[in-house]
């Protein structure tokens, strides 16, 4: 019986595939909006913690003054001075929850070779600043504990600026900052832009060089902060925050996690993945709504068969369950082909967009299941519908007719 019902399942949907593959839509528009924007949301996801660092997510940043991020900028309200060397290591003593800090200065300068000229913008920082932001070495070193105590004018460029300024290995040449030269010692692995900010085009040279050489000022333009764990982020900003009251006697600063200042990003991100829950949401309503009303259809086309059905032995049980198979079938495949469709969609749109690879299995799987769940939903009306109907009342209907 089972073989047989099988048997007229697929002959049923091959003879009214039009309406089959109707009803499959809206089941296949809700996964494949489901998968594909949970693909795409998840590669997004992935990108921006590559470019966070994989210290980005326990790193707290120290401004002074007042700063805040809208859009794609970074806005100092207000801006002090006060931020100084004895700050960062009253920070480093006296706060067990920081791992590490760094500070450091930037400054605007004309940076110079014989192939180009162009103001830059220069940061002065300390030996452990490169790891804390997770910049990677690619040739020769960065700043080292000597430079910083023997105010060295070495310098360190990222990916594009040694391309740009230099031709062929620029380690060893010198780079004039505002006229004064610089003995070039590393080159930063490419790294890309994130949050308007592109790490490609840094150059660095130690805090030290950077504060007396280049500005001759004795504060910092900010500190970052390494929590001993991205958990205790919150505790860290209270315990930065009130030693830093201390210190000052007034609030000068803004002490803010560093996912928070780099937010555009994930706030689209964000808004991308409810926009994209609440169309799924949509489509699978009305694929729902659509099988009910084509499976309720096709049983009065087919009242006919049910009555014949009836008289040969078939139960009411069997009738049951046909067209609830019918209607999980048609999820079935709608699921498949939505999850498929999803499929061929991301992997080009990662791929250009040069994200990393990602297929949310979790959600394919649960797109199956809550298109299975909705088939079952959908189809206990119609099948239910069709044991209304008592086969010698039909027979007689169609006598008459």
């Amino acid at each position: 019986m089972r073989r047989v019902s099988f048997i007229e399942l697929f002959r049923y949907f091959r003879q009214e595939k039009r309406r089959t593959a109707t009803a499959m839509l809206g089941i296949a528009i809700g996964v494949l909006s489901l998968v594909l924007m949970d693909s795409i949301s998840g590669a997004m996801g992935r990108k921006i913690q590559m470019e966070l660092g994989r210290l980005g997510a326990a790193l707290v940043i120290i401004t002074p003054g007042e700063v805040r991020s809208m859009g794609r900028m970074k806005i100092r309200l207000s801006q002090y001075t006060t931020l100084k060397s004895s700050d960062i290591m009253a920070i480093r003593r006296l706060i067990p929850m920081v791992r590490a800090v760094s500070g450091y200065k930037k400054s605007v300068v004309q940076v110079q070779t014989r192939i180009k000229s162009s103001s830059l913008t220069v940061t002065g920082c300390a030996p452990n600043y490169a790891t804390l932001l997770d910049f990677h070495i690619e040739a020769g070193r960065f700043i080292t504990r000597r430079d910083l105590r023997e105010y060295r004018k070495v310098v360190v460029l990222g990916h594009k600026i040694a391309s740009e300024f230099f031709r062929g290995d620029p380690l060893g040449k010198i780079l004039y900052l505002n006229g004064i030269p610089f003995r070039v010692t590393g080159v930063m692995e490419e790294k890309g832009s994130f949050g308007g900010e592109d790490f490609d085009q840094m150059v660095f040279v130690p805090l030290t060089t950077g504060m007396s050489i280049l500005e001759n000022v004795d504060y910092l333009d900010g500190a970052v902060v390494l929590s001993r764990d991205k958990t205790a982020n919150k505790a860290v900003i209270r315990e930065v925050a009130s030693l830093m009251l201390k210190l000052h006697g007034k609030r000068d600063f803004s002490v803010n996690t560093y996912e928070e200042l780099e937010s555009t990003a994930t706030q689209t991100l964000d808004l991308f993945s409810m926009l994209s829950r609440i169309v799924a949401s949509i489509a699978f309503s009305v694929g729902a709504l659509g099988i009910v009303a084509i499976m309720a259809l096709s049983i009065y086309e087919r009242l006919l068969e049910i009555a014949i059905k009836r008289v040969v032995g078939a139960r009411k049980q069997d009738i049951f369950i046909q067209f609830l198979l019918e209607s999980l079938f048609i999820c079935l495949f709608g699921s498949m082909a939505g999850m498929g469709l999803s499929i061929l969609l991301a992997i080009p749109v990662q791929l250009l967009a040069k994200w990393p690879l990602y297929l949310p299995l979790t959600t394919m799987a649960a797109a199956v299941a809550l298109s299975m769940f909705l088939g079952l939903v959908a189809g206990l009306y119609p099948a239910a519908k069709a044991l209304e109907f008592e086969p010698k009342a039909i027979l007689r209907l169609y006598e008459e007719v």
